[in-house]
């Protein structure tokens, strides 16, 4: 069996003849690592900004049916040309209706939000 001589093993070699100097070695990157975590940014789960805005309208006395043919189906079309606006859904209950109108992700909500006022206060036709 053939050998290497010594300088040919490098720092692996090294470490199988002194055990001390490897645990002394795992003792310092430990004690360098714990005392780094603190100032580690670590996140489990990821920022989501979600933008949104909800008009709610009550109608008191009045069915799903009713407040959906006559509210939302109203209201939603005029939501959805509002500048912006990704997505929307409406849920539709007695008496009330709710829209979630969502933004486009870093839309200015000061202004989404003055746009769906606008917007809302312009239909005439509510009951």
């Amino acid at each position: 069996m053939r050998q290497l001589p010594d300088s040919a093993g490098g720092v692996l070699s090294y470490f199988t003849r002194h055990a001390t100097a490897a645990n002394l070695l795992l003792v310092v990157l430990v004690v360098v690592g714990l005392a780094i975590f603190p100032r580690m940014r670590a996140q489990f789960f990821p920022d989501v900004v979600v933008d949104n805005v909800s008009v709610s309208v009550r109608w008191d006395g009045a069915g799903a049916e009713d407040v959906d043919e006559a509210i939302v189906a109203v209201l939603e079309p005029v939501l959805l040309a509002v500048e912006g606006v990704a997505e929307s859904s409406a849920t539709s209950r007695e008496g009330s209706a709710t829209i979630r109108l969502e933004f486009d992700p870093g839309w200015d909500m000061g202004r989404a939000a003055d746009d769906v006022q606008v917007a809302v206060d312009g239909v005439n036709t509510l009951p």
